[in-house]
Order: structure tokens, then C-alpha cells, then sequence
């Protein structure tokens, strides 16, 4: 089977770094959404769940080069994250920081940016 698109090495990095992925990514949300200080034990094991399921799809996005599929999946789990009283702007924080882990991996990146585009998030009013 011919996938010239994994020529790129993005789907490779983030299958064998997934884990420090999800582990940096913990820690950038933490940073960039303070809220997360206080959550409890299952808040936090919820989110380190949520954030590894997020770059699981990634990985999936990247080895089927569909960028729809990954966009489709970060609007389903705002949708979700709102149902659970948790603002879907806390997903910024994680695209954000797997866009800084993967800057050198433009096609991941790309990716990442049309699935933050496509959240619905109202920005501050002027």
C-alpha cells in the first residue's frame, strides 16, 4: 500500500512520542487554563484521558490524511466538555501546545489549525 503522505514523519513522531505528547500537553493546559488547578483526582484523570484520546486521533488524522476526521472529533468532545459544565475553550490550550510539540511537522500542524478554527468559541466583545 502506497502512503505517501506519512513520507512526512508525523504520524511516526506522534505514535512514538505519544506519551510525553499527552504529559507535556497535561502540563501546558494546566498552565494555559488555571481552572484545571483545582479540579479533583477524576476531574484531572478525565482530562489526561481526554488529552491522550486527542492525540490518539491525531495520530489516526495524520496515517489516513483526513484533517475532517480530527476537526469532526475536537467539536464532538467540546460538545461533550460543555454537556460536562467544562467551558470547550479549554481545548485551546491543548491544540495549542501539540502545535508547539509538532511545529516541525507542518501537515500535524495543519490539522491542528483547521480543528481550532472550526471551534465555535465567541472571543471577547469590543
Amino acid at each position: 500500500m502506497d502512503l505517501p503522505h506519512l513520507d512526512d514523519q508525523g504520524y511516526t513522531m506522534v505514535c512514538q512520542c505519544r506519551r510525553q505528547l499527552v504529559k507535556q500537553t497535561v502540563a501546558d493546559v494546566e498552565e494555559g487554563f488555571p481552572a484545571m488547578l483545582k479540579y479533583t483526582e477524576y476531574q484531572r484523570e478525565r482530562t489526561v484521558e481526554d488529552i491522550d484520546h486527542t492525540v490518539n486521533y491525531l495520530a489516526t488524522a495524520l496515517y489516513v490524511d483526513d484533517a475532517a476526521l480530527f476537526t469532526r472529533f475536537i467539536t464532538w468532545t467540546a460538545d461533550i466538555l460543555t454537556a460536562r459544565g467544562v467551558p470547550a475553550v479549554s481545548l485551546l490550550p491543548a491544540l495549542g501546545s501539540l502545535d508547539r510539540q509538532l511545529s516541525d511537522f507542518p501537515r500535524a500542524t495543519r490539522i491542528l489549525a483547521t480543528a481550532r478554527s472550526a471551534l465555535s468559541i465567541p472571543g471577547p466583545r469590543i
